[in-house]
């Protein structure tokens, strides 16, 4: 018998069907409140933490993983590999029996091969592919990293996989555990060609994750079904329901009543009464991640490093920690958080000073302030619990010193076209690391091939601050590469492209008798583990 408290999802989210002897919400699954939509059922055709969180993890595996509480590369897809004595040549060796997804239109006739790993990557690398135009043709992680240059070749040698390389990269490794490299099926996408409906490959997703697609309704929800087959064992509940709502007050509700079991980024004014409520628990993690105001420098005056220091110099973050994050986060004092290996820790951005930020408006002929707008998303960000409100103390904090800030509010899919166009001033934002290794938050928002890809918000693009990122890649001595890092943070902050604001704790409100999530510090929550008790 279903309860009341699910008749409130108005039938759509119901887990169970109405007939007396099916099992409720309750017992045969988890009802997750989520905080955004997604763009794309296809992690590889996004940016966008919010799509990796509901997509990437219940849906699809990858050649590698990292454990969420070590941090450490660990086989995935691939039981083991070989990289050659000069770093060019990585052989995989996959595991055997790892069964797809079915749906209405598919249904696979062999386990997971090398040619699914050929497949997935061609598309991403070969123009040639059939493929690689299909649902815009974008793939902004793989591109801004410069995989499609530093992968020459991915081909099939019997059972196991080969990848060429152009030249060593020493974070090849963790970039193939990111959320966003998935492996999809090669025969589901000969399927979907020969029907000429190569674009089924990334809305009717098929993968070899804990959960398969049941059901999504844009912008409602989405429903998953257990996938029995599963290679690590099937999970324990039988489906999972991402019910999207955006505002943190209506999921506080909602796991207040019932209405859902697990709460994703509570706000942190909230933390408090999920704290003190009996019937609830909070999760925190640490966070690979870090909120931080972008200033286009391909438009004046954001060209003028003194105007980006000015601004740098009278923004106050301990404040914004304060009446933003209560507690949930930590001032960043560079753009790597503290957590990462990368992280220099003599590294000190600009504490507030007034005098000094008007001296450099002054210096470069702005004595008398000017007129500025700031873009954000509306709603809550793993690195930012509150953007409307830290857009709001910025605004204070610059008009002491005679900027003007006007606040523009964008849905993402309008954003977008505006950060593509370059006609912007200024975008409060932020970034959920994918893997462990520095390079992907340094080449990701700071790289030049990263302007193109869409994630190099900032526009800026430094010959030298790039030579280093090659250099520290192309070497396996890690104390080698942590010294090019800190030459990077150095850079950073001497010429503020981007002005690093805080990072964020990671935080999960769910009822007391959801059981077994886990958490990780790069975002995203598995569920394959997850059970009542």
């Amino acid at each position: 018998m279903i309860t009341n408290k699910y008749l409130l999802l108005a039938g759509a989210l119901l887990l169970a069907g109405c007939q007396p002897q099916e099992k409720s919400a309750a017992q045969a699954g988890l009802i997750y409140c989520s905080e955004g939509a997604l763009q794309t059922f296809n992690p590889q055709l996004t940016n966008l933490s919010t799509t990796l969180d509901a997509v990437s993890f219940p849906l699809y595996d990858r050649l590698l993983e990292v454990n969420p509480i070590t941090l450490a590369i660990e086989p995935g897809l691939a039981s083991h590999w070989q990289m050659s004595q000069d770093g060019l040549t990585y052989t995989f060796t996959l595991r055997k029996g790892v069964m797809f997804h079915h749906n209405a239109n598919f249904v696979p006739s062999r386990p997971l091969n090398a040619d699914d790993v050929v497949f997935t990557f061609t598309r991403l690398i070969d123009t040639h592919s059939p493929y690689n135009p299909v649902s815009g043709g974008r793939y902004p992680y793989f591109h801004s990293l410069g995989l499609d240059r530093l992968i020459t070749s991915v081909h099939r040698q019997g059972e196991q996989v080969v990848f060429t390389l152009s030249r060593p990269n020493a974070a090849f490794l963790a970039d193939l555990a990111s959320a966003y490299a998935v492996i999809l099926s090669a025969e589901y996408g000969e399927q979907m060609l020969r029907a000429g409906t190569p674009e089924q490959l990334d809305r009717q997703p098929i993968g070899t994750g804990p959960y398969r697609l049941k059901e999504y309704r844009d912008r409602q929800f989405i429903r998953y079904q257990r996938h029995d087959a599963y290679w690590k064992g099937p999970a324990h509940l039988e489906q999972l329901v991402f019910d999207i709502t955006p505002r943190s007050a209506k999921r506080l509700a909602k796991l207040l009543t019932g209405e859902c079991d697990v709460m994703g980024y509570p706000a942190a004014s909230q933390v408090k009464v999920i704290q003190e409520h009996d019937d609830l628990a909070l999760s925190v993690q640490s966070g690979m991640n870090v909120a931080f105001l972008a200033l286009n420098t391909r438009q004046p005056p954001f060209n003028d490093v003194r105007v980006r220091q000015a601004l740098a110099y009278a923004i106050n973050r301990e404040n914004l920690q304060q009446a933003v994050y209560f507690g949930t986060g930590e001032v960043a004092r560079a753009l790597l958080p503290s957590l990462s290996w990368g992280y220099d820790p003599a590294t000190v951005l600009p504490s507030p000073d007034l005098v000094l930020a008007r001296k450099l408006l002054a210096e470069a002929g702005l004595g008398q302030g000017f007129e500025m707008t700031l873009l954000l998303q509306s709603g809550t960000r793993p690195y930012n619990p509150d953007p409307r409100k830290s857009a709001q103390l910025i605004r204070n904090d610059l008009a002491a010193i005679g900027v003007r800030v006007k606040i523009q509010v964008q849905e993402w899919s309008v954003m977008q076209r505006t950060l593509e166009a370059g006609r912007y001033d200024a975008v409060l934002t932020g970034w959920q690391a994918d893997n462990t290794d520095p390079d992907s938050f340094f080449r990701q928002l700071l790289g030049c091939h990263a302007i193109a890809a869409g994630s190099n918000v900032s526009r800026w693009c430094d010959p030298g601050f790039e030579q280093l990122l090659d250099d520290a890649v192309s070497s396996a001595k890690m104390g080698f590469r942590i010294r090019n890092y800190y030459y990077a943070q150095q850079m950073l902050t001497s010429q503020m492209p981007l002005i690093p604001l805080a990072h964020a704790l990671q935080t999960q409100a769910s009822r007391r008798d959801v059981q077994g999530l886990t958490m990780t510090p790069l975002g995203g929550t598995l569920f394959n583990g997850a059970y009542r008790k």
